[in-house]
């Protein structure tokens, strides 16, 4: 296969402040060659928004619909991560159209480990359709919900890199 450019995004928990953007080159198995990267801090009011969401998700605590302000900070963080991707590979003088796949972890809001005879639990905010309508790029998303369904930790790739 010939190697394609794909741009990684990673967001903590913790709310650090930054959106962890990395550029490389893969041919679907292996990575062929690693490129720039960048911290690309939060807005401040997005990061205010995504604490008064994490305060919601604790509350929510699984129990019944999503909290209304899961709608709005789904698209805020979306449209803030895009927009990292964006101003990347921008100032690494390429276009949107020379990225092959962006892959988007989203931001944890609420997770709970699996425990002997339960399942876990986990919500992600990212709306990988909005991604790819704002960027016109194709989107991997929402990594953790179904390793979390199948009994897994929520962390299906890190068995693969470590």
């Amino acid at each position: 296969m010939i190697p394609i450019r794909a741009v990684g995004l990673m967001t903590g928990t913790v709310l650090d402040g930054n959106i962890d953007v990395a550029l490389l080159e893969t041919d679907g198995e292996t990575v062929t060659r690693f490129g720039p990267y960048t911290l690309a801090p939060y807005p401040p009011a997005l990061r205010t928004l995504l604490e008064q969401t994490l305060a919601a998700a604790r509350q929510w605590n699984f129990a019944g619909p999503d909290p209304a302000i899961f709608a709005a900070a789904e698209a805020a963080l979306t449209r803030a991560q895009a927009a990292a991707v964006k101003a990347l590979v921008e100032r690494e003088g390429l276009s949107l159209a020379d990225i092959g796949i962006v892959g988007f972890h989203g931001q944890s809001v609420l997770h709970r480990a699996p425990q002997p005879g339960r399942i876990g639990a986990t919500r992600q905010l990212g709306d990988g359709a909005l991604m790819h309508q704002v960027l016109g790029i194709p989107v991997a998303y929402d990594f953790r919900s179904a390793d979390v369904a199948a009994g897994g930790q929520g962390a299906p790739l890190a068995p693969v890199y470590h």
